[in-house]
């Protein structure tokens, strides 16, 4: 019997063998094999692949889950076991009770989770396109997967589901790989490119994990958190290339208190699991517990922590794209000062010709966090792609040989989220107890602008609900379509963080050293950065409250009156100014009132296709114009895009285009050619160094058609701009160029302070508006900022042919609302934005950024008051 068995799964085992051969390896497909130097796969390329294997094997499944930015499909692959891809939507059911999707999880499910689950792993790689080694990687891992037959390999695809993103930027990822190919075997090869490599954010698609303004962004999330619900989450990354090799979790201190305690145990346990791996095999200048910070929200798999999963991090040491790096080696008998910032080094070597030799690590010191010190040499794509290799194939193989335990982690982390979100006691320190929170329409300065938070929540997996009746909590009342989040859901840790004001813990390496700064920023409170007044349930919510799923997507409001010869409407916040675009496009004639109304003379069918997608409100009451009607002028905007991959610039772009603000990019040479009033009414410098905006990049590394700044030529056309009426808006860091050059009646304070006087790496601030000034139109007299590293201003007595107007500034005390901020006091009373009408023309001064990362809403009708041209 057994006999007639064993002849019965022949045949079947040879077919499968048969068709596993039957797929093309890697370097058949590609013509070369995966880190071969100075050669590239290109991601449509690796799409075809990856759907060519998923055709022959029974082990790999891919799907498109959409588009990108600029449209091309954004994939991931599905790998494991055939039984297990046969029985997929089961599996997956099973990962969602896990994480209490549709309630906690009966007694019986739970023992079929712990029994019959499976360890959901999502690998997502290449976010930073100029980190292109883990998108050659995979390549070789789809391959093993789908074809091996070595009993370890065959156990993790029993035990796991892999869930493989080649690429978090297919399109930069296009980019790169082409810029490199053109330039390949000139001295520009491995260079940076000028532009950035995603339509709008560059290297800060890895500060969207909350905002989700992107397309790439919000595909993930919805993989994450509301398909799939991973309980392990691994981000591949590269660094720089003149210190370790590669860094693996855990991440070094301050942790962040809301994240569960477990999970950072976890953390350390799979990170170190890929660390042993690759020691095992001798690779050499492996790292954890530096640099990277335990603390910040925002980078991609560091937002897993508030969501209760595994997240981890890898960082290899990078080479020119893919040409490799010669290192000089160090001596270990007389080792070097030790650099700072945990070796990361220069990012890239991008200031070094393509045979340059770099320089000896500095960090050559054996101790437990890096027991064995890299000490230089040649450095390939090859390296790269072994060492990821190796330390994906270890995480696999330890979630499979941990099933069942992280199972029964990641539902305790789950099980006690939920019961101390109960008892409001998510998190540590806190001085009260947080059970939910409110957040309310009523009283808000832009109520769109909590609708908006509330979807960016929901997309991050939070359950917002609504009060279908009036309720009191804490002896205030609130009424029926109140928002309230309660902390007693399985991701009420991240509702928690994301609202709640950050305290930066301080971290010293010796009692009388000075805190050290964080790694990125320090305050994210989603809320202030919204303008939203955010309500904290101390005490239970009252029994009985009735609540609704909220809608899942906003149903954006608008206050108007109908009157003989138009209609007006309020304007409050950024969705309003997406109507006066509108308007202005349709040739409707608008004006703006303080405190924030506007009229336009449109007639019904303008006004109804300016509305769409508004709930209309045409018998509102809308609060009496204060001052002066202000025409709004369909101006013609001009934003400067250096050579040099600004993000910020990046960042105006996106914004200008989601409120639909037409505008023209322009270069050095359309700056540098004059006669630009001819053209344009107003001129938007993005935040970018002075230096930057005049010289641009010069090395020999960047195409000659690409270097230089504006330099003086451009620098005389802008003042020939603003001596004809121009208005000249300048952006946090690129205000120094005003400064600097024009005879303004006032100084950049930050200029004059060093590091340990002064250091804002990014913080969300308290300001104080004058909403009786143009720029000033529609904003709260009171609301928050964001800062990061940016002017602030000491006025003067100016020359009697100037005006100059205060339009913000940072109260006389408690500047600081969000985050770590050092020498804050010297901020105090200080101007952070002003107006300044001169020589003919108008200069803007915004020392915050108002536009950061698309999250500032609160500050966004400022910057389109300048581009209105409001005087």
């Amino acid at each position: 019997m057994v006999y007639l068995k064993r002849l019965f799964w022949l045949p079947l085992l040879l077919a499968a063998l048969a068709a596993a051969q039957a797929i093309p390896t890697p370097q058949q497909y590609f013509g070369f094999p995966m880190g071969a130097d100075r050669k590239l796969a290109r991601y449509d390329k690796i799409v075809s692949y990856f759907q060519q294997v998923a055709k022959q094997s029974d082990r790999v499944r891919v799907e498109n889950l959409g588009p990108t930015t600029e449209g091309h499909p954004y994939v991931m692959a599905i790998i494991s076991s055939p039984e297990n891809l046969k029985n997929l939507d089961n599996l997956r059911d099973l990962e969602r009770k896990l994480y209490f999707q549709g309630g906690a999880p009966t007694a019986a499910e739970q023992a079929e989770i712990f029994s019959q689950g499976r360890a959901v792993v999502l690998i997502d790689n290449n976010i930073h396109s100029t980190e292109i080694g883990s998108s050659q990687m995979v390549v070789d891992l789809i391959y093993r997967l789908a074809t091996s037959q070595s009993p370890d390999d065959l156990k993790i695809l029993n035990d796991d589901i892999l869930l493989l993103i080649p690429s978090q930027n297919p399109d930069g990822q296009m980019m790169v790989t082409d810029w490199y190919d053109k330039y390949l075997g000139t001295p520009q090869e491995g260079g940076p490119m000028p532009f950035l490599y995603q339509k709008y954010v560059g290297h800060d698609d890895n500060r969207d994990m909350y905002l989700f303004s992107q397309n790439e962004t919000k595909l993930l999330g919805k993989v994450l958190w509301h398909d799939w619900f991973p309980s392990v989450w691994l981000d591949e990354h590269q660094q720089g290339d003149t210190g370790p090799r590669m860094f693996t979790m855990p991440a070094t201190d301050p942790i962040n208190p809301n994240v569960d305690p477990l999970i950072y145990r976890l953390n350390s346990i799979y990170g170190q699991s890929q660390a042993a791996a690759m020691e095992a095999k001798g690779m050499t200048g492996i790292i954890y517990n530096a640099t990277y910070t335990n603390y910040w929200e925002g980078a991609l798999a560091w937002a897993g922590w508030w969501h209760n999963q595994v997240g981890l991090l890898t960082e290899a040491a990078s080479v020119r794209i893919a040409t490799p790096t010669m290192q000089q080696m160090a001596d270990p008998n007389h080792p070097p000062p030790p650099e700072t910032g945990g070796g990361r080094g220069g990012f890239g070597g991008f200031d070094r010709g393509p045979n340059a030799i770099l320089p000896a690590p500095r960090d050559i010191a054996s101790r437990t966090e890096y027991p064995r010190p890299w000490l230089g040499g040649r450095w390939t794509l090859k390296d790269i792609v072994d060492y990821e290799m190796t330390a994906t194939m270890a995480l696999l193989r330890t979630t499979s040989n941990r099933r069942e335990e992280l199972l029964h982690n990641i539902y305790g982390v789950n099980a006690r989220t939920i019961e101390l979100g109960a008892k409001g006691e998510l998190g540590f320190g806190d001085a009260r107890k947080n059970f939910a929170a409110i957040l309310p329409l009523d009283g808000q300065h832009d109520a769109n602008e909590v609708r908006d938070l509330v979807w960016r929540l929901q997309l991050g997996g939070v359950e917002v609900k609504q009060a279908t009746a009036a309720f009191t909590s804490e002896g205030k009342t609130y009424p029926a379509g109140t928002f309230v989040i309660p902390f007693d859901q399985v991701f009420g840790r991240y509702a928690k963080d994301m609202l709640e004001k950050q305290t930066y813990p301080l971290v010293r390496r010796a009692p009388n050293a000075p805190a050290e700064a964080p790694y990125d920023v320090s305050g994210w409170s989603l809320g202030m950065q919204f303008g939203v007044n955010t309500v904290f349930a101390h005490q239970p919510l009252p029994a009985g409250l009735a609540l609704t799923a909220a809608p899942e997507t906003p149903a954006w409001q608008l206050a108007a009156q109908s009157f003989g010869n138009g209609f007006a409407f309020n304007y409050t916040g950024p969705e309003s100014a997406l109507v006066v675009n509108r308007l202005l496009k349709a040739g409707a004639s608008v004006t703006l009132a303080a405190p924030g109304v506007a009229h336009t003379t449109a007639d019904a069918a303008a006004w109804k296709q300016a509305t769409a997608g508004f709930q209309v409100d045409n018998d509102a009451s809308l609060p009496a114009a204060t001052g002066a009607a202000l025409p709004v002028k369909a101006t013609r905007v001009g934003v400067y895009q250096s050579w040099t991959g600004n993000m910020d610039e990046g960042w105006t772009r996106w914004v200008l285009d989601h409120y639909q603000f037409p505008y023209t990019t322009l270069h050095n040479p359309d700056i540098q050619g004059g006669n630009l009033r001819a053209r344009f009414d107003t001129i938007v410098l993005p935040d970018q160094p002075e230096r930057s905006i005049m010289e641009g990049n010069n090395s020999n590394s960047m195409p000659a058609e690409y270097r230089g700044g504006i330099g003086e030529a451009g620098w005389k056309a802008l003042v020939e701009f603003v001596h004809q009426g121009g208005s000249l808006v300048a952006m946090g860091n690129a205000c120094n160029l005003l400064i600097d050059r024009l005879p303004l009646p006032l100084t950049d304070l930050k200029h004059s302070l060093n590091q340990e006087q002064f250091f804002g790496p990014g913080s969300v601030v308290h300001l104080d508006v004058d909403t009786s000034t143009p720029l000033g139109l529609g904003m709260a007299a009171n609301t928050w900022a964001y800062y990061i590293n940016t002017p602030f201003f000491d006025v003067h007595p100016g020359f009697g042919s100037q005006q100059l107007h205060i339009i913000a500034r940072f109260p006389n005390s408690d500047v600081n609302a969000s985050g770590w901020l050092r020498g804050e006091d010297y901020m105090y009373g200080k101007a952070a934005v002003v107006a300044i009408n001169t020589q003919g023309g108008r200069v803007v001064l915004f020392g915050i950024r108002p536009q950061h990362r698309a999250q500032t809403r609160a500050t966004f009708l400022m910057l389109f008051n300048a581009l209105y041209g409001l005087e």
